[in-house]
């Protein structure tokens, strides 16, 4: 082998050099040697080298530096892959011990698989929970609506009996209502009534909402006659009320020699004034324009009376005073006549509807 064999072979590859002193027909356990500046000596030296002094150069080199062996180079090797196999196998052990993928692909797996299985009877589990809370909402909400509705039925029922009794007396108030003799005590008790027999029918309408079994439209229609006819009657009792006051004289008209003018003129003033604001204050009645038209007349015709009056009873004309004051009776007996006229026709009318009434239910 000649120095540039040598070289060759010291500038190739570790793992490569047994196999090219193989090649060459040297054993595995030939030494070989490097030292960079012998080396460099011998490739400038190339032409004057000989085989002898290789072989001292040889020596030179083996005591300067420590001599590698194709063994220890092979050992060498094997101890780094053993250290590189013992570096991986520890980073396999650490990954694994942290991510463990095949320990989480098994549960994905068996989480799947028990997703799967639970699929056979959550499902239908789920429906029939579900049926049966639908199934058992609704029967308890038909139970409930029926015991509500049961409930209804009753009250309604026994309300219906009591309202009914209350509408029967309702004659009894159109009979007060339109009698010609006024009385204050029985106007007043027939409005109370009026209003407990309102009530009574309000409460009633109020349940009839809540009643199936019952023709709304029917109980609509008979209950409006029925608040129909107890507004009419509550409107002619504050009639009757306003107009007991209008052009009411007592005995101020019984007029002689002793009566004082003064007094008497204050009072008159003050039954005209008391008339004017009672007939403003009339509710409007259908039956009774007539005599409200009349009643507005009469007090214009008793102002006018009342300042004749006046005028004769200072001039001390007696005669005349009597004739004015038999002319003012006699406007209020005209105002009374038709009152009572409409009292008639109104007390027909009322009582068509009080007769179309139907019972309550």
């Amino acid at each position: 082998m000649n120095i540039r064999d040598f070289i060759f072979i010291n500038k190739a590859k570790s793992t490569d050099k047994i196999k090219i002193l193989e090649m060459l027909g040297f054993e595995t356990e030939t030494v070989i040697t490097q030292n960079t500046e012998t080396i460099s000596d011998l490739e400038s030296n190339n032409d004057s080298l000989d085989l002898n002094s290789y072989t001292n150069i040889q020596t030179e080199v083996e005591v300067a530096s420590q001599p590698s062996s194709i063994e220890s180079y092979i050992k060498d090797t094997e101890y780094r892959q053993t250290e590189k196999h013992t570096e991986t196998n520890e980073n396999k052990n650490f990954a694994t011990e942290t991510f463990k993928p095949v320990n989480v692909t098994s549960k994905i797996k068996k989480l799947w698989t028990d997703v799967e299985s639970r699929r056979k009877w959550v499902m239908p589990l789920m429906i029939s929970t579900i049926s049966l809370f639908i199934i058992t909402t609704a029967v308890t909400t038909f139970i409930s609506r029926s015991s509500q509705q049961e409930e209804v039925v009753k009250i309604s029922s026994n309300l219906a009996t009591e309202t009914n009794l209350l509408i029967d007396g309702l004659e009894n108030v159109l009979e007060i209502s339109t009698d010609t003799f006024y009385s204050k005590y029985d106007i007043s008790n027939a409005s109370a009534y009026l209003q407990s027999v309102e009530s009574s029918v309000l409460e009633y309408q109020n349940l009839a909402l809540q009643n199936e079994n019952l023709n709304l439209q029917e109980v609509n229609y008979n209950l409006s006659t029925i608040f129909g006819l107890i507004n009419e009657l509550d409107s002619l009792l504050t009639y009757r009320i306003l107009v007991s006051e209008v052009l009411i004289y007592n005995d101020i008209l019984d007029i002689d020699e002793t009566t004082e003018v003064d007094v008497l003129t204050t009072l008159l003033s003050e039954i005209t004034a008391t008339s004017k604001r009672n007939y403003e204050d009339l509710p409007i009645i259908e039956e009774m324009n007539n005599h409200r038209n009349l009643v507005n007349t009469a007090i214009i015709t008793a102002e006018d009376l009342h300042g004749r009056l006046l005028a004769a009873l200072r001039n001390a004309e007696y005669d005349v005073v009597q004739s004015i004051s038999s002319a003012l009776l006699l406007n209020k007996e005209t105002e009374i006549a038709a009152f009572e006229n409409s009292l008639t026709i109104f007390k027909n009318n009322k009582l068509k509807s009080y007769s179309s009434i139907q019972k309550l239910d």
